[in-house]
């Protein structure tokens, strides 16, 4: 059977391989979970979470889009040029940056980050293809469509969206081992410009037939269909608002449980990768789905 490896900077990942660890820090203080933001002691956070990480994700912009929480690019980097140096210096695991700006990669890489984590999937900055095959670079491409294709079921639409991404970065000199690829869940239709954008409504994906809580729990569970493009699948459940939508609470910060269960249930559905707010309590959660998935090795 075809496994489904690639490379985050230097951390393999894929079948075969456990379930990795991407931890998130936030230098954003408009980001929806307070709890990941680190205004002033960002290197002293980063050490903290790579105990019980295999890769950190810095981001300096929210992308929640449910929030008012765009800056222009020159913000985003100057807020990345302030700390990322030294987080580079003295982390021991692979720095990835959260963002979808080609100049913020473009520095980003410069310094010593070996991961772009572009949640367009290439699609609203084309050219960002070309900065992460310049750098030999790896790269988390999320499903992100322009246009809704109804009728189809949600995670046929993400396969689609995402095969676009793939055969772009590939064809652009990406390595195809450097592409992992994430589902987008919690993400709506992408908008059509780089500019402040906020998604509220029941139908975020253009099909009245698919609430956007309802969509994501779609996607969960069926994951394992998403191995068929040949890539790792990486998957950010943590503490998101469907999560909060179907246990009735209303605080990202109340929802732990659920979000670590998501979790678990992403890992035992095929996620290689899982990107997290509290890697401590994700890494017990998807070495008990490893061990569930395969008991009958064992």
């Amino acid at each position: 059977m075809q496994k489904n490896v690639a490379k985050l900077g230097w951390v393999d990942v894929g079948d075969g391989y456990p379930t990795r660890i991407m931890a998130v820090l936030n230098l954003s203080p408009e980001s929806f979970y307070k709890g990941s933001v680190a205004l002033g002691d960002a290197v002293e956070r980063a050490l903290e979470l790579e105990k019980h990480a295999d890769i950190l994700d810095v981001g300096a912009m929210s992308t929640a889009p449910y929030l008012e929480t765009w800056i222009p690019p020159e913000k985003e980097l100057e807020r990345i040029r302030a700390v990322l140096p030294e987080i580079v210096k003295n982390v021991k695991v692979p720095v990835s940056v959260d963002t979808y700006r080609p100049q913020v990669a473009e520095y980003a890489l410069k310094v010593g980050a070996s991961v772009i984590n572009d949640v367009t999937g290439g699609k609203l900055y084309p050219e960002m293809c070309r900065i992460v095959a310049d750098h030999g670079a790896s790269v988390v491409l999320m499903a992100r469509e322009k246009e809704p294709q109804r009728g189809l079921q949600p995670i046929d639409r993400v396969m689609y969206a995402l095969k676009e991404s793939i055969d772009h970065f590939e064809k652009c000199g990406v390595e195809p081992n450097r592409i992992v690829v994430d589902p987008g869940i919690g993400f709506p239709l992408l908008p059509p410009r780089d500019e402040p954008y906020v998604v509220r409504g029941e139908y975020r994906h253009g099909d009245e037939n698919w609430p956007w809580w309802k969509w994501d729990l779609h996607i969960l569970a069926n994951l394992q269909r998403l191995k068929a493009l040949g890539k790792p699948i990486l998957v950010g459940v943590s503490r998101k608002s469907f999560l909060r939508r179907i246990t009735g609470v209303e605080r990202p910060e109340e929802v732990l449980p659920a979000s670590v269960a998501a979790e678990a249930i992403a890992a035992l559905n095929g996620a290689n990768v899982i990107r997290t707010h509290n890697p401590q309590e994700t890494k017990q959660a998807a070495r008990l789905a490893e061990a569930i998935r395969s008991i009958d090795r064992l």
